[in-house]
């Protein structure tokens, strides 16, 4: 019984010291992706940063510019025209 439980024990150890480096390996995986993430944000917001504030023309209201966008976003069948005629 003392030869079985010293490969007992050498086994064990084995799969100890591999799920150790396993985890060690999982956790420097999840920190690169999040260090990742963050560059990814960083440039997001390097980006957006460059924009101008105002990109709606003055003197329009947002449910006009919402209209018109919803408008252009709509594409007419063949049948209907144009134009619509209020009559």
């Amino acid at each position: 019984m003392g030869a079985a439980q010293i490969v007992v024990n050498g086994l064990v150890s084995v799969v100890a010291y591999a799920l150790l480096a396993f985890g060690i390996f999982k956790i420097y995986s999840i920190a690169n992706d999040v260090s990742e993430i963050k560059d990814l944000l960083r440039d997001i917001k390097r980006n957006t940063e460059d924009l101008p504030v105002a990109a709606a023309p003055r003197g329009q209201s947002t449910e006009a510019l919402l209209r018109a966008v919803n408008a252009a976003s709509e594409p007419l069948a063949e049948s209907e025209p144009a134009v619509r005629s209020s009559h």
